[in-house]
């Protein structure tokens, strides 16, 4: 694992994104000392968490998702804005 300093953090972000990206591992250190390890997200695992998040607050009842919610998105007067834009 690599080391990167906050101060190298801070200049050359970028860089340790792209890192990221190849999927390395790094150790952020501040004066030298490790504060943090930062790595990839495992994007399978995090839509699988969220998926699961998702489900178990729809089921205490804190999301819910219904036509009544979206109606405002068919809201008829939102044609006059349409002939408006479209000039």
């Amino acid at each position: 694992m690599q080391r990167v300093g906050a101060r190298e953090l801070k200049l050359h972000t970028g860089d340790v994104i792209a890192r990221l990206r190849r999927g390395e591992r790094i150790l952020l250190t501040l004066r030298g000392d490790p504060i943090g390890v930062i790595s990839p997200v495992d994007q399978t695992a995090l839509a699988e968490a969220i998926d699961e998040e998702a489900r178990r607050v729809e089921a205490l009842g804190w999301l819910a998702l219904s036509a009544s919610a979206l109606r405002s998105w068919d809201d008829p007067d939102d044609e006059v804005w349409d002939q408006i834009e479209a000039g």
